[in-house]
């Protein structure tokens, strides 16, 4: 393309269409000067440079009046050609007119894709360009009439017009091109939008955009908001995180009455991203918080003498309760399934959740020894039923953990040795930003215990260790040396408060939402899993109590001791929670995953779905029946009687007055 050419075809968008493009300046005939007559007639003699005459094709008359439009005309020019060069296309066949009368689109998307070869091929051409129009033509030099531009960014399938095209004419240079044949349309797929599932199996065809998860979190927080105000108001005695999980179904249920039309609604959308949302993602993305929070908020005083009462559950009980919660399902449940799988939901259900019942504690005024117990045991129970969790399903899928004493050594050593470490190296970085009033300090030192407890996690998780066990070693620490060296104890004990909130709501709202889509959106839960689903939790809750009946002599003559009204207790509050269900979750991803590979999905995904509604269904069972008369034991055992020095104090005060 020549120079000259391109400023006359710049020339020609910027003038107005009432006056003459001008020539170039080599074509431009020169000035009549005043001359004698003998150059007059010599003048005369000469021919004239031919003077290019206007454009007579059509032009957009907008473009044509704004000379602004020229870079942009100049610049699509450049795109087109550049964007040829790079696609093989020959230049030759460039027509400026396209790109400067506002065709640059379909100059574009003939120069990145070449016509078609003369052979008859029944494949249709597929075009990442931007398109004009749902279907365009072979590009022409003669400009015809612009349609209503539908600008698409897309990667859009450039098909042939409805109407057949007309005949080539012949050309001054040639015999007229071959034809080729139409394409056939296809539908137009967009790579960076994926299906999703109504329930857990059920794949639709409907698409969804990423960006619509973050609806989950900012909803069900307003929801949580809204519930604990009117709780406290109207029904102090209800578990908060019971009424999340009661809410999640309902949210899923409602979302779920729009389902005959696609495009699914931006709430049916969030809802399917977090409920297909990875196991291991949920334990990484909310657990380390959840348990740095709870463990660098104890009472290290009531801990020290609590410690063995602690570890004796959290050990010896959890591994009693896992292999006879599994025992007894095998013996008892008619799915064939060999041995190891129950004991991998036997180790699931093993781990206790403390948040409701730890929360009525609290409201309630119990004994802080009993509220210490309960929450170190579930600290620790998390760590061992992880352990054995491992155990017991890489047995279950064949793979090879090596010898078992050295398992036990790398998940309950290495894991804590890194915990400490990292909560070591944070009580030093604490000592350092010690300066009272100080933003940037409690800043430092907020951003610190924040990282401490991820970091500890996945530094465990990727030594092959326990990250639970490297997590709560170093709250344990910073709870133990790091809480005098703290700036502004109060904004460190809010924001961790906030966090611990904000990860409860969600984890049991998400339990809601899972719960009901696995129990009504599965084909593969019939009704007899219902019944068993409750059987279940019978034996869970038995072998619950039947290790903390033959723990009592131990922990009644260690520690601080432990009274039968305790004991009771402690058997009715040990709620199943977030940690269950997110292993449950992971057990799914797994089998589903090991179904594919090895072409027997159906095999497989009915297994996942099996041990997922049953982990759900105890989780759900043990939050709405133990949750929520959990108020009523703690009364009826005498859990809350005030000390005599407190009803002394009353007395006095109550005399004071009359």
């Amino acid at each position: 393309l020549h120079p000259a050419v391109a400023r006359a075809k710049v020339s020609e968008l910027i003038e107005p269409p009432d006056r003459p493009a001008r020539v170039p300046s080599r074509a431009r005939p020169p000035r009549p000067k005043k001359c004698s007559g003998a150059a007059e007639e010599i003048r005369d003699k000469e021919p004239a440079l031919p003077i290019r005459a206007p454009s007579a094709q059509p032009r957009r008359a907008d473009r044509a009046r704004d000379p602004a439009m020229a870079p942009r005309a100049l610049f699509a020019l450049a795109l087109a050609l550049g964007a040829a060069r790079l696609a093989g296309a020959d230049l030759a066949e460039v027509d400026p007119d396209d790109v400067l009368r506002g065709n640059d689109n379909e100059t574009y998307v003939r120069l990145v894709s070449p016509s078609p070869a003369p052979t008859v091929s029944k494949a249709p051409t597929v075009s990442l360009a931007p398109t004009r129009s749902p279907t365009s033509s072979a590009p022409s030099t003669s400009p015809a009439p612009s349609t209503a531009p539908t600008d698409s960014f897309a990667p859009s399938t450039s098909t042939s017009p409805t109407s057949p095209e007309p005949a080539p004419t012949p050309s001054e240079n040639g015999p007229p091109p071959a034809m080729a044949p139409s394409p056939e349309p296809t539908e137009t797929a967009n790579p960076t939008k994926r299906p999703i599932n109504e329930g857990l199996d059920d794949d639709k065809d409907c698409e969804n955009d990423p960006y619509n998860a973050l609806l989950f979190p900012f909803v069900f927080l307003l929801l949580g908001a809204c519930t604990m105000q009117l709780t406290s108001k109207f029904a102090p005695n209800v578990p908060y995180t019971v009424l999340m999980l009661i809410e999640g179904c309902l949210v899923d249920w409602w979302a779920s009455l729009d389902d005959n039309d696609c495009p699914f609604n931006p709430m049916q959308q969030t809802l399917a991203i977090w409920a297909h949302m990875n196991g291991d993602l949920i334990l990484y993305a909310f657990l380390p918080a959840l348990l740095f929070g709870d463990a660098m908020a104890i009472n290290m005083h009531v801990f020290k003498g609590a410690f063995w009462q602690c570890m004796w559950l959290a050990t010896v009980g959890v591994l009693a309760s896992a292999y006879v919660t599994g025992y007894v399902a095998y013996l008892s449940m008619p799915y064939d399934h060999p041995p190891s799988l129950y004991l991998t939901m036997g180790a699931v259900l093993a781990s206790t959740d403390p948040v409701a019942i730890v929360a009525l504690l609290n409201s309630v005024g119990a004994s802080t020894v009993l509220t210490v117990q309960i929450t170190g045991e579930s600290l620790f129970n998390d760590g061992v039923s992880m352990v054995l969790f491992k155990l017991f399903f890489d047995t279950y899928r064949g793979k090879h953990t090596g010898s078992l004493p050295k398992f036990l050594v790398q998940q309950f050593l290495v894991g804590p040795l890194i915990g400490i470490l990292c909560g070591g190296v944070t009580v030093f970085w604490l000592s350092l930003a010690t300066r009272r009033f100080s933003h940037e300090h409690a800043t430092i030192q907020l951003v610190v215990t924040i990282c401490c407890a991820y970091i500890s996690y996945i530094l465990a998780e990727l030594a092959d260790s326990s990250g639970v066990l490297g997590t709560v070693s170093a709250g344990l620490v910073v709870a133990w040396r790091g809480w005098p060296l703290v700036v502004e104890p109060e904004a460190l004990e809010s924001v961790w408060e906030f966090l611990e909130h904000a990860g409860n709501t969600l984890i049991f709202a998400l339990v809601g939402v899972i719960t009901r889509r696995v129990a009504f959106g599965s084909r593969y839960i019939r009704r007899r899993d219902f019944f068993y689903a409750f059987i279940l939790y019978l034996i869970v809750e038995l072998a619950r109590l039947a290790m903390i009946v033959a723990s009592f002599p131990i922990l009644s003559n260690i520690g601080y001791g432990c009274s039968k009204a305790d004991a009771a207790f402690m058997w009715y509050g040990g709620l199943r929670g977030a940690v269950g269900l997110a292993l449950a979750m992971n057990v799914h991803g797994e089998l589903r995953r090991d179904a594919n590979d090895e072409k027997n999905d159906d095999d497989g995904q009915k297994v996942g779905f099996i041990f997922l509604f049953m982990v759900a269904a105890v989780s759900f069972l043990t939050m709405t029946v133990n949750g929520t008369t959990s108020r009523w034991v703690v009364n009826r055992l005498g859990l809350v009687k005030a000390s005599e020095a407190r009803l002394r104090l009353r007395a006095r005060v109550k005399e004071s007055i009359e």
